[in-house]
């Protein structure tokens, strides 16, 4: 027998022998570790251990020991005793004898030797998660954003370059469309045209005119005072045969001394013999006009070069002529080619200047009445267009000549025009900055967000163009800096995919080392929990090993505890690793679906009616909406003020056949009662005084469409019969008509009363009632949808931010608690003033809780909130649990009796706040439609029993003192709410007789 009392039997059912002494240091030599062994875990000497075997009791953890193996190594083998005595039971070489310090084997050392390893890390200390963002990683990410936009700008460059006429016509697209849609010009007074017309060719011909004629209309515009007059006749170059010749030549060069000529430079074509060549101070200009790739004219070259002279443009000299300034010191703004933008106004004469037909100018000389000449002409530059018209050039405003051109040109200069073409450093900067930003978006932040802000910056540049145009008449280009921001967006996101995807894979070769490290810390708990198990046996059992066992049973303690520190450590490694690679998949778009397919569809519905919603309650009324669109069916909305009542008869009508239709709201509170007819009905001319024309009333206003009448329940009770026969069979009278007018519209009807108690009152009439409600919504305060608190307060604050101009204002922790736990009793309209003047009068970007404002309740409130915040955290629960009284107890760690009380005060609490409805007060409690049957059934046994305990009262006093009594454990905030249920029912009562 042992030293315990039973018999030991060795691992092969061998027959008894006795109990071996204990010794303590005494050890087998080393043996290689088994597979599946921990190494690296301090052990306490094998001599205790080896007795362990004989005291084990049989239970669970041994029965599932193995058979032992045959052969040298096998497990449970018998092994002399070393003092000489009988054999006992020998202890698996390999495995306890490994843990003896000193005899670790050379794979353990090596191990211990490296603390790179995880198992390693986890024993000297808690393996800590890597930061998640490094200067390193900032740095890398600025890195990949500008080497990104350098290549897109590059390439857009070349687009720009070489892409044709069509990357030309969009180039100039907007620039071209802002010339031809601008508004009027001012007048250019400086600047008279005398043009060829119809008239003008019947009387002198189709073809070029005599030369002396025009010599006759120079002196006489010369001695009327104009200080300069420009030609489109070439000077110094022979008239057309049958026209004049030399004589009438002659007669225009000797009229070019009397005044100033600015006259245009044919080139190609040297001067003849027969006419005085011109002196070198003649003013002359050209006309030269070239397209751009597209084929339309929008600059001309300022300067040319004629032989050995510089000409300037025919419309510079004729200024410079005009102001006495030499055309080279007049500024023009040029391009990268030589070119000034033309200011054009207007089609083929310039908007803005005076035009006189050539014929009306001779008409007044022959009658000799040059008395009209001077007001017109004098201290004016006139420009005479004798010539037939030559070829048309495109130009942004229509085809015109040459000559056209540079009327427009001289008309942009005198007018002091600043049109000006961004240069390509200004075009390249521009573009590699957007580009650069919209990459570093994409690049740093969400996926969503990011598409969002690059789509800002291109619509931010689209609108800087008109600006530029407008402001500073400074034409910026559109390929370049549109196409750098999608190149460079495009390239984003796939390096964005790439260095996700390298991501992904490090992690998930982290997780499944972590999952490896982890599974080999259980099975070392494992076998030391099997130790400490029979160390204790051993420890029951033995008497002259107490001491010994007892410093090895603390020995597996510490072994024990650090194996669980190690596997706590390696756990929150894995979960740290989860979440990171779970919140890195989240990013890609098509994760993140809702496990409710039907709930995730409705959701999108509603953000696409811009209702932001998660509330099953909520969700539930927009899909009997939905459904109930597609007919003509009477929809009345009933709610709290700011609930969001137009934005779902909106959504009512642009889910229905009818939303390409006008949508009319009227506020029927806004109406004046003196007004009525006439405003939802229309008038016709003379039906009261002041009645000029005929008026179109709202009803009529939304024919084949819908109207929405808001705060319905405010009509007066003559008001209200008026409504009865439109709403029935959709005919009304116009206010002084004598024929009815029939039209086909969608009712919807808003109210924040009960009607149907206004009915029961009498205010309300009972057939409007009937008419209106056809589909009856009723929409939930924000109270009772809490969860829908963090998602309209974030979109509202990004909102509030854009429109301040405040980018990247967040909200805090602690404000979105303190919002979580208002009651907002002005609903959704209470919550978008808070945060509009919270992100408007904060300092910094992140709100904090006295950014916002709201009111400090006082001491009493105090507690009533804190309490109000225990009632949620129960209603929570009891939502959780379906309602289950005895589940919601145990998670909440109460009696059931605790927590029935808290619900029949939320049940009364309800009830006062729905007017007695229970319908209304279950929908309220439950926030999902599928449980609203099971709280209306309690709510109607609680309230019941409260009628049925003051029935016998006669007076509600009476009553309520009685109920405080009955109801004694009911929280003392909702006594308020009993009390008020008591006095509701006693003004009901009929009196007694």
């Amino acid at each position: 027998m042992d030293a315990g009392g039973g018999a030991g039997r060795d691992a092969g059912g061998g027959g008894a022998r006795p109990a071996a002494p204990v010794r303590v240091g005494t050890g087998a030599p080393p043996a290689r570790r088994p597979p599946g062994r921990r190494a690296g875990l301090r052990r306490v000497p094998g001599a205790p251990l080896e007795r362990l075997s004989r005291h084990r009791a049989p239970g669970r953890r041994a029965a599932r020991r193995r058979p032992p193996a045959p052969g040298p190594r096998a497990r449970g083998r018998a092994r002399p005793d070393p003092r000489g005595g009988c054999a006992e039971r020998a202890r698996p070489a390999d495995a306890r004898d490994a843990l003896r310090p000193g005899d670790r084997g050379p794979a353990a050392r090596a191990r211990r030797a490296d603390p790179h390893l995880p198992q390693e890390r986890g024993r000297r200390g808690a393996v800590a998660p890597a930061p998640v963002v490094t200067s390193g990683a900032t740095t890398r990410t600025l890195g990949r954003a500008a080497a990104l936009a350098g290549g897109a700008t590059l390439v857009a460059a070349a687009i720009s370059f070489w892409g044709g006429a069509a990357v030309t016509a969009l180039d100039w697209s907007v620039y071209d469309r802002w010339l031809r849609g601008r508004a009027v010009l001012p007048d250019t007074p400086a600047l008279v045209v005398v043009v060829r017309d119809p008239a003008s060719e019947a009387r002198f011909g189709a073809g070029a005119w005599d030369r002396a004629v025009i010599a006759r209309v120079v002196v006489a515009l010369g001695r009327a005072g104009a200080p300069v007059v420009g030609l489109d006749v070439p000077l110094g170059q022979p008239s057309a045969p049958g026209r004049g010749g030399a004589s009438s030549d002659a007669l225009l060069a000797q009229a070019a001394q009397t005044v100033d000529v600015v006259s245009v430079l044919v080139s190609g074509v040297p001067p003849t013999s027969s006419v005085a060549p011109l002196p070198p101070d003649a003013k002359i200009g050209h006309t030269v006009a070239d397209p751009d790739a597209d084929g339309v004219v929008r600059a001309v070259p300022p300067w040319v070069q004629s032989g050995e002279r510089s000409v300037p443009a025919f419309g510079l000299a004729l200024v410079a002529a005009l102001t006495g300034t030499p055309a080279t010191q007049i500024r023009v703004p040029v391009d990268s080619h030589g070119r000034a933008l033309v200011d054009f106004a207007g089609g083929a004469v310039p908007a803005g200047v005076r035009v006189v037909s050539f014929l009306d100018v001779w008409t007044l000389m022959e009658q000799f009445h040059a008395d009209p000449l001077p007001p017109l002409v004098g201290d004016k530059a006139v420009l005479v267009l004798a010539e037939p018209a030559r070829a048309a050039l495109r130009t942004p405003v229509g085809e015109m000549s040459p000559m056209a051109i540079q009327t427009h040109f001289a008309r942009g200069l005198l007018a002091g025009s600043r049109l000006r073409e961004a240069s390509p450093l200004v075009t390249a900067a521009t573009a590699l900055g957007l580009a650069a930003l919209a990459a570093w978006l994409l690049l740093s932040a969400r996926w969503w967000t990011a598409l969002v802000g690059a789509a800002l910056i291109a619509s931010g540049y689209a609108l800087a163009l008109q600006v530029a145009l407008v402001k500073a008449g400074l034409a910026l280009p559109i390929v370049t800096p549109l196409a750098a921001i999608a190149l460079a967006s495009l390239g984003a996101l796939v390096t964005r995919h790439v260095v996700s995807g390298a991501r992904i894979r490090r992690l998930e070769d982290a997780n499944a080392q972590a999952r490896e490290a982890l599974m080999r810390h259980e099975s070392a708990v494992e076998d030391l929990e099997e130790d400490l198990e029979a160390a204790r046996s051993a420890v029951a059992r033995s008497t002259g090993a107490e001491r010994d066992l007892g410093r090895a049973a603390d020995a597996l303690r510490e072994q024990l505890a650090e194996a669980r520190r190690q596997e706590e450590a390696t756990r929150e490694r894995l979960e740290s690793l989860e979440r990171e690679l779970s919140g890195l998949r989240a990013a890609d778009p098509r994760a993140g679906a809702s496990t409710d397919a039907e709930q995730d569809a409705l959701s999108r519905a509603c953000e696409e009616a811009g209702i932001l919603t998660r509330d099953a309650g909520v969700l539930a009324v927009f899909h009997d909406l939905e459904r109930a669109a597609r007919s003509s069916l009477p929809i009345l909305i009933t709610g709290e003020p700011g609930t969001g009542k137009e934005l779902f008869a909106r959504a009512a009508h642009r889910l229905s056949a009818r939303a390409a239709r006008p949508f009319v709201a009227v506020n029927m509170a806004a109406v004046p009662a003196e007004l009525f007819e006439g405003e939802l009905f229309g008038h016709v001319k003379g039906a009261f005084t002041g009645a000029v024309t005929d008026r179109r009333g709202y009803f009529e206003q939304a024919d084949g469409g819908t109207i929405f009448l808001d705060e319905i329940g405010e009509l007066r009770a003559d008001q209200q019969s008026k409504l009865l026969r439109v709403l029935q069979e959709k005919v009304f009278h116009k206010v002084g008509a004598a024929r009815p007018t029939r039209v086909d519209v969608r009712v919807v009807a808003a109210s924040n009363r009960d009607l149907e108690r206004g009915v029961a009152e009498g205010w309300f009439r009972e057939d409007l009632w009937f008419r209106l409600k056809g589909l009856v919504l009723w929409l939930p305060p924000l109270r009772a949808r809490p969860d829908d608190v963090p998602l309209l307060a974030s979109q509202i604050t990004v909102d509030a931010a854009v429109e301040l101009g405040r980018p990247g204002v967040a909200l805090s922790e602690d404000a979105m608690a303190a919002l979580r736990s208002h009651a907002w009793p002005g609903n959704v309209r209470e919550l978008q003033n808070c945060l509009r003047q919270a992100v408007a009068l904060a300092a910094g970007p992140l709100l904090k809780r006295e950014d916002l404002r709201l009111p400090a309740p006082e001491r009493r409130g105090i507690v009533e909130a804190g309490a109000e915040t225990g009632d949620a955290a129960v209603l929570a629960s009891l939502r959780r649990h379906g309602f289950d009284m005895q589940a919601t107890a145990r998670e909440l760690g109460w009696d059931r009796s605790t927590v029935t009380q808290r619900l029949k005060g939320l049940g009364f609490r309800a009830l006062v706040e729905a007017g007695g409805d229970r319908a209304r007060a279950a929908l309220d409690l439950a926030g999902d439609p599928q449980l609203a049957r099971a709280v209306e059934l309690k709510l109607r046994e609680y309230h019941e029993h409260l009628l049925r305990s003051v029935a016998g009262f006669d007076t509600a006093e009476a009553a309520v003192a009685a109920s405080r009594r009955r109801f004694k454990n009911l929280p003392e905030r909702h006594f308020r709410s009993l009390e008020s249920l008591v006095r509701q029912h006693f003004d009901r009562r009929p009196p007694a007789p």
